[in-house]
């Protein structure tokens, strides 16, 4: 997977008016650079231009009309500090690019409306430049991993003379210098002609690591601005992007969730509601039936002579019966006809005694029946006529 891609061109000005275009297009992918498209072009700009350009690239740009002066190092770089270096010039007509390095300073300027024109020809070609540099001095960016050899270093005529500590004491241009052997970048074979390149396109995917050597130019750095804050935007876009996809997909797996326990739920209730609803029926038509057998005279489950054969069981001696009613009829009715119902589950017993103490006593007896639910003395009254007294018990059971 690629984590980052520059293009890095070297222009060529020659002395005939035409110029050599070198292209490189690398990645940088697991902390190894790879090169994608090598590519050298020449003719007129606009016929070099004529090729696939688009996208931010990287320039530097070497050859006629540019001057490059040593001095002194500077620490700070003014048009008034390099009149010395370029008497009879006004430096506000050129693009300056200051590369300290050691004790001195190289100065390289180029009359703004060369580079100007080439920035307008790429600008008509979708491409738009980021990094601008002059001369060789990008190099320095790429000569840790570059296989040279002792003080010096020569590729494509140019030649340039180190100190001891590797800090660039000459630079010279001659046409015909070239390196006495193959130059390698790490383990990667480059032909000489493509190392500006390589180190624009270096330079380019490493800017917001490196210290920049590059042109002073307030629409080229608004370009890399702008470039890196589309990356930024891309890159966390990104990231942004995959958080809100995880939310949402957290959000279905809860919404799925609390869906899936609301519909056990719905199912439950519908369980409950359907249970619900036919207990209620079943109430009604258990009401329907037990009116009809209460009509019917219903005696829930003792037989006329069971009951009988109990009254008769705990009668006392001194007690005769005179009558005894199962199930009477009540004065409540039913329907238009005005039916008296039976009054389901009591007796009414009328007798005669001659002892008080005997209704009582039979009263406590019938009330520990298991079927008794209830005795009340109802009347007790004596009657002259028979000498006695008579009463009546109502029973529940």
């Amino acid at each position: 997977m690629k984590t980052a891609a520059g293009t890095g061109i070297e222009i060529h000005l020659k002395s005939d008016g035409s110029c050599s275009l070198r292209l490189l297009k690398l990645s940088l992918s697991k902390k190894i650079i790879q090169i994608e498209t090598k590519k050298e072009y020449s003719g007129s700009l606009a016929e070099v231009l004529k090729n696939d350009l688009s996208g931010p690239v990287a320039l530097t740009i070497t050859g006629k009309g540019l001057l490059i002066k040593k001095t002194n190092r500077l620490e700070q770089v003014t048009e008034q500090g390099l009149q010395h270096l370029f008497p009879q010039m006004k430096l506000s007509e050129f693009y300056v690019q200051h590369f300290p390095t050691g004790a001195s300073s190289f100065i390289a300027i180029i009359r703004k409306e060369v580079v100007d024109a080439i920035i307008s020809a790429f600008k008509l070609k979708s491409a738009d430049i980021v990094l601008l540099s002059l001369g060789p001095f990008i190099v320095e960016q790429v000569m840790p991993q570059i296989n040279s050899y002792g003080t010096q270093l020569i590729f494509d005529g140019h030649h340039i003379t180190f100190d001891g500590d590797k800090n660039w004491k000459e630079y010279s241009f001659a046409f015909d210098a070239k390196s006495g052997f193959p130059l390698k970048v790490d383990i990667e074979p480059m032909p000489e002609n493509y190392l500006l390149a390589f180190a624009a396109g270096f330079q380019f995917m490493l800017h917001e690591q490196l210290n920049l050597i590059e042109v002073l130019s307030a629409e080229i750095k608004q370009n890399l601005v702008d470039y890196s804050a589309k990356l930024k935007f891309k890159k966390y876009g990104m990231l942004i992007l995959v958080f809100f996809f995880m939310l949402l997909m957290l959000n279905f797996l809860v919404f799925s969730y609390y869906n899936s326990g609301n519909q056990e739920l719905m199912s439950r209730a519908g369980q409950k509601s359907y249970v619900f609803e036919n207990r209620q029926k079943l109430e009604e038509d258990v009401k329907i039936k037990e009116s009809k057998v209460q009509k019917l005279g219903w005696n829930k489950g003792y037989s006329y002579a069971y009951l009988c054969d109990q009254i008769g069981q705990t009668l006392p001696k001194e007690i005769m019966l005179e009558e005894m009613q199962i199930n009477p009829l009540s004065g409540a009715v039913s329907g238009l006809l005005k039916v008296p119902q039976p009054d389901n589950g009591s007796m009414r017993i009328k007798g005669q005694t001659s002892s008080i103490y005997a209704v009582n006593n039979w009263i406590y007896t019938l009330k520990e029946k298991q079927w008794v639910k209830e005795v009340k003395l109802e009347k007790y009254m004596a009657d002259d006529q028979k000498g006695t007294q008579v009463f009546t018990l109502l029973l529940s059971y």
